[in-house]
């Protein structure tokens, strides 16, 4: 793995948003460095449809008893890979099955009615 070391000196002041997304750039970087690592033999990844069903319909089920929830409470909640969990929230997304509402910087994430 390459390390890069800057002086923090001659990094310049941006902006918050700006900060963010170069956070979220980072984050994204890393977690698709190690999706690449699990990836198969042929080096293409391997993604189970059936687990992300599944995780699909325990994201509906904490919602459904327990209410809303943040991402960060449902990620725990569920407890499935991380690449699994947003595939199954993209599906139940697309389906309109899901409503977000911005919370304290994250997401609150509750069923539609």
């Amino acid at each position: 793995m390459n390390v890069i070391s800057l002086p923090l000196g001659n990094i310049p002041p941006m902006a918050p948003e700006a900060f963010e997304r170069l956070l979220r750039r980072a984050a994204a970087t890393c977690w698709l460095a190690r999706f690449r690592n699990q990836a198969s033999p042929k080096g293409v990844p391997t993604v189970n449809h059936y687990e992300i069903g599944e995780t699909a319909g325990a994201i509906w089920q904490v919602l459904s008893s327990d209410g809303p929830q943040t991402f960060a409470a449902l990620m725990e909640e569920v407890d499935a890979p991380q690449s699994i969990f947003f595939m199954a929230v993209g599906w139940l997304s697309r389906e309109d099955k899901l409503q977000f509402e911005p919370s304290n910087g994250d997401y609150l994430i509750k069923l539609r009615q």
